[in-house]
């Protein structure tokens, strides 16, 4: 008997750009860091012929645990910094600080994206935003991350998930942004299902339940 194939499908990608790809067209202080991925986005959304486009950004983000080399000088607000990859070496506070910082980065990386999607006209667009793991500071003894689920710290596995939608998109998908906002759990599970809603996208492995955007429309 033929066993069902579980999991999410292959997805076939048009076009894969690395940091090196990007790089070579980027200008500013920010092309050795996250904000390279944002670098000609608007155009090369513009210059799709598809109707629909998706793209997926992988970010550094906040990955350690080099955290002092993640983002521009600009936006190293907290000190004192811890500057070894030996987290141990470090106090807690010069540790939270260079974290604070990538944290402090990683929002400005997020509201260049909405204002790189605000600035396509005539465009309907949204973006999830989601870590795919926390990173423990030194608490209670534990640095970075990947402990076993049954034994992490809350600090590794409770992570940021956002969710920003253009005014076009939330008339078009009928979705009432209190709902949304009033949802009590997200999880990495709802990204796949979402995705597909947004896109009117239908499947055998589609779940509705797991659609953020579907739970979230107006009666």
């Amino acid at each position: 008997m033929a066993h069902k194939k579980l999991g999410e499908p292959p997805i076939k990608v048009a076009s894969y750009l690395s940091s090196g790809d990007l790089k070579k067209n980027c200008e500013g202080s920010e092309c050795d860091y996250d904000g390279v991925l944002l670098s000609h986005l608007a155009e090369q959304i513009q210059e799709s012929d598809k109707q629909k486009v998706f793209v997926v950004l992988h970010q550094t983000g906040s990955h350690g645990p080099s955290y002092y080399s993640k983002y521009p000088k600009e936006f190293e607000v907290f000190k004192p910094i811890c500057r070894s990859v030996e987290l141990s070496n470090c106090t807690q506070e010069e540790l939270i600080n260079a974290y604070d910082n990538t944290v402090l980065y990683n929002d400005h990386f997020l509201d260049q994206l909405r204002k790189t999607l605000e600035g396509l006209k005539d465009t309907s667009s949204a973006y999830l935003y989601v870590s795919d793991h926390g990173e423990s500071l030194g608490e209670g003894g534990i640095y970075l991350h990947g402990t076993p689920y049954s034994i992490a710290p809350e600090q590794q596995f409770k992570v940021p998930f956002f969710v920003w939608m253009s005014p076009s998109f939330i008339e078009q998908k009928h979705i009432s942004v209190d709902k949304l906002r009033a949802r009590e759990k997200s999880t990495q599970a709802n990204v796949f299902h979402s995705v597909m809603g947004a896109f009117d996208m239908d499947s055998e492995i589609y779940n509705k339940d797991l659609d953020m955007f579907r739970a979230a429309r107006q009666q």
